[in-house]
């Protein structure tokens, strides 16, 4: 759904002038709370520490904010607003952090530039949480997909067993649409309609294959026939089914064993196409009764 062009100028006005009252508001409380401190009886760390807890509401009231009118804007600016939306998180997160140091009398130049903040930010880098951190970073600055890309990755984190029949190697890969880039998480809707939440340390590293950015796909399967059946009929048929289903592609016997022969079945497709095992359904449901009318064994396929 397409937002007015109008409407969304005057929610841009709306967020920010919402914004500007909860920073004045914010630093209203703040100097509020030193005026009264002492008619209040406040120690120093009960200011410090009100002080935080005032940026920590304001910052998640503005974070709301703001995420609430990058949802709107989502469905005209596409892939462009999730990098939006993590740079406004990311940079909401060092704000806010920087200004409860603030408040807790921590100097910002030692922080920002002292040789220990450094030291720490290495330091944690190589935990899990910071390590996700910088590399949803990496994601938004390299971009290898955007929200609604339809991708699938690789990963050796998640292995999947190799199959001892047929003697082909299985991938690991998960397959989905990008829905959203936060600051720790990848969220995909996977083709089987489950959402995945995977770390962004873990996307990273994956061999990823963005469908979306490619105006073509290939799929391969193959399945056994018995040795008494002849390989030319066969092979003719699947290459006539391919064409009347409008698929370039090719018929192969690529394998013999000791009682039967393999075949693989290799095409390519452009748009908007099924997945591997609707293709696979659309082969063999023609092939199987062409050959049933020959008296020819259905295939064996796994």
């Amino acid at each position: 759904m397409q937002t007015n062009p109008h409407d969304l100028k005057r929610m841009w006005r709306r967020t920010w002038i919402l914004v500007l009252v909860l920073v004045l508001l914010g630093i209203a409380m703040a100097i509020g709370l030193d005026l009264s401190k002492g008619q209040l009886h406040l120690n120093t760390d009960y200011l410090h520490l009100s002080k935080a807890l005032i940026i920590l509401v304001v910052g998640g009231l503005i974070s709301f904010i703001l995420e609430r009118y990058l949802f709107r804007l989502a469905p005209n600016a596409g892939g462009r607003t999730s990098s939006l939306r993590f740079i406004v998180r990311l940079i909401l997160l060092l704000v806010v952090v920087l200004s409860v140091l603030a408040a807790f009398g921590v100097g910002l130049s030692s922080v920002v530039f002292g040789g220990a903040f450094f030291t720490v930010i290495i330091g944690l880098a190589g935990q899990t949480m910071f390590g996700n951190l910088i590399a949803g970073i990496g994601l938004v600055i390299f971009r290898p997909f955007d929200v609604g890309n339809h991708i699938t990755f690789v990963a050796w984190q998640y292995p999947m067993l190799m199959p001892s029949y047929p003697h082909d190697a299985l991938k690991p890969g998960y397959s989905g649409v990008i829905t959203d880039i936060n600051l720790m998480y990848t969220s995909i809707q996977s083709d089987q309609g489950l959402p995945l939440m995977v770390p962004n340390g873990i996307i990273i590293q994956a061999m990823i294959e963005n469908h979306s950015r490619s105006e073509q796909r290939h799929i391969r399967f193959r399945f056994d026939m018995p040795l008494a059946v002849p390989s030319e009929p066969v092979i003719d048929m699947l290459r006539d089914i391919l064409k009347n289903l409008g698929y370039q592609g090719e018929a192969l016997v690529i394998d013999v064993a000791p009682t039967s022969y393999s075949i693989a079945v290799t095409l390519a497709y452009r748009g908007s196409l099924p997945n591997e095992d609707a293709v696979r359904n659309q082969v063999f449901s023609q092939l199987v009764p062409q050959l049933a009318a020959l008296n020819i064994p259905s295939p064996s396929s796994t």
